[in-house]
């Protein structure tokens, strides 16, 4: 295995996605839509822009993201009263209870399948305490 830190924590980002993908699937949607849903669930309507300034993706990213989410219903789009250039985006209010339901089977999902196999309490309690100080210090609202 590698030793460098950087390369290690974008491994286990990937194996995470990876694993977050397997109770997301009974709902058709995949880890990165789901991280844009959540964003979504928690704001009123946002331009593209302010999307992916909160999901920390880039344009292109959201631009590949977003037909698909349309396509399916669960994402709607309108104009943007303050900016004709640009338009909104919210969750369709049919989908927020998916939402919901998803966040609780994501969760239940690695503290009851994955996290319990791999690491005690005391060692999950410390690795969320250093993941929540490496936000942090890395500015992450």
């Amino acid at each position: 295995m590698h030793s460098s830190l950087g390369y290690n924590l974008h491994r286990i980002g990937q194996l995470v996605r990876e694993e977050t993908s397997i109770p997301l699937k009974q709902y058709g949607i995949t880890p990165e839509q789901w991280q844009i849903l959540i964003a979504l669930y928690e704001r009123d309507s946002i331009t593209p822009t302010e999307l992916g300034e909160a999901t920390l993706r880039d344009k292109t990213t959201i631009s590949r993201i977003l037909p698909a989410l349309l396509q399916k219903g669960i994402i709607e789009k309108k104009a943007n009263p303050n900016d004709g250039r640009s338009y909104m985006i919210k969750l369709s209010e049919h989908y927020r209870e998916m939402i919901v339901k998803s966040l609780v089977d994501v969760k239940v999902h690695f503290e009851e399948k994955v996290f319990p196999i791999i690491l005690t309490e005391q060692e999950q309690s410390i690795l969320l305490e250093i993941i929540l100080k490496l936000r942090r210090g890395l500015k992450d609202n």
